[in-house]
């Protein structure tokens, strides 16, 4: 199992996801806790389906999104047996922390 909580915080996202695929078992389990303003989507575009499109063009499927949490995203992913794209590159938006 890795983990990703938070810590996705890089120039290029998937050099994170593509270390996790090196590590990672056959079949292994990646979860992912994300700041949910990195992902939201506009009028035009559903930022975290890209996201998960990305994600499996690095090697892995999604098994569950959680968009329950009002903060943050959850992801469960498995790998595949698809190789990544190794030169693939993925920027998520910065964070906005809002006071509550």
């Amino acid at each position: 199992v890795g983990v990703f909580c938070l810590s996705l915080m890089g120039t290029n996202l998937a050099d994170f996801v593509r270390e996790a695929y090196r590590v990672l078992k056959s079949n292994g389990i990646l979860k992912i806790a994300e700041v949910r303003s990195r992902f939201e989507s506009t009028a035009k575009k559903d930022e975290l389906q890209d996201f998960v499109n990305v994600l499996e063009k690095l090697g892995f499927d999604c098994l569950k999104k959680d968009r329950s949490n009002k903060m943050f995203v959850l992801l469960e992913l498995t790998k595949s047996s698809q190789k990544p794209d190794t030169k693939l590159e993925f920027t998520a938006k910065p964070c906005i922390y809002k006071r509550r």
